[in-house]
């Protein structure tokens, strides 16, 4: 049973980083690898809602949703990446 995964792991077709970049900035455009993009991507990938990222790092929700939509950065953002970047999972710096 391994070996026949692992054969069929070797079949697949491989990609390249950059063509998936390329793929995903074409679909996401200018917010590509944003501080915004990550947030919503590891928010996402946390399986998160706003609403409960907000309650377990104590900022508004709609700071979280203008956060992710680039409307701006609310207040500190040093101190509100620290405060994400354990729930998430993630590097703080991403989010700046």
């Amino acid at each position: 049973m391994i070996r026949a995964t692992l054969d069929q792991y070797l079949e697949e077709d491989r990609v390249s980083a950059k063509t998936l970049h390329d793929e995903a900035k074409q679909r996401h455009g200018d917010d590509y690898r944003t501080p915004g993009y990550y947030l919503r991507l590891y928010r996402h990938r946390a399986e998160r809602t706003q609403a409960e990222l907000a309650e377990k790092t104590g900022l508004r929700q709609h700071h979280l949703s203008e956060m992710e939509h680039h409307k701006g950065v609310i207040g500190n953002a040093n101190a509100n990446a620290k405060k994400l970047a354990p729930i998430l999972d993630c590097d703080y710096r991403k989010l700046l």
